[in-house]
């Protein structure tokens, strides 16, 4: 059976994704809606800000244990596309997460906003070192050459990567998810030739 917290955490999860406005939601439609009493709310949270906190950061934990989660014995094409799956995945999933985030009108919300882009810095960071990781394999199996590139030519793939990602996501691209998928791994491919 789930528990309490965690049937409140998925209520608010919900919440967000359909962009309800966090701020005109009482915590006793929450209670309710998470089908558990009002006052077992305050067991686990002092206040709906601190909710809302605690939903943000387990929704930013999720997508990283997503984002991160091992590739190990895959080749180079297969784990470069599955990282770039999961990246669109979470990309689409965030998007109402961070909409979300950045109306609400809380100054605890301000607060949290610094301590989400540090967290989000965290991810980033580590999903930097984990496409150059890729990135080894492909050169250790002859896929992408082994000199070192122009320094700028990382900035440019990651505009390439980034920008196909966000058209796709906001539906600004003509074909389904395994073919940017593919026309991203190639054109990664050209531009590292």
């Amino acid at each position: 059976m789930q528990l309490a917290k965690d049937k409140l955490l998925s209520v608010l999860v919900s919440y967000i994704k359909e962009g309800k406005d966090l701020e005109d939601i009482a915590l006793s439609t929450i209670a309710k809606d998470a089908e558990i009493g009002k006052s077992t709310v305050y067991e686990y949270f002092s206040s709906k800000d601190e909710m809302i906190e605690e939903t943000y950061r387990y929704l930013l934990k999720h997508y990283e244990d997503i984002l991160l989660s091992n590739l190990e014995l895959m080749d180079f094409e297969n784990a470069f596309k599955e990282e770039i799956r999961r990246s669109l995945f979470v990309m689409k999933d965030a998007q109402a997460l961070m909409e979300a985030i950045m109306k609400h009108p809380s100054t605890k919300m301000m607060r949290l906003n610094h301590e989400l882009k540090d967290e989000i810095k965290h991810i980033q960071d580590a999903m930097q070192k984990r496409f150059e990781s890729i990135m080894r394999v492909g050169v250790i199996e002859g896929k992408i050459p082994a000199k070192v590139p122009n320094p700028h030519k990382r900035y440019v793939i990651q505009a390439l990567i980034s920008g196909l990602m966000f058209q796709f996501v906001h539906q600004e691209m003509d074909m389904d998810e395994d073919e940017l998928i593919e026309l991203i791994y190639q054109e990664v491919r050209k531009t590292l030739s």
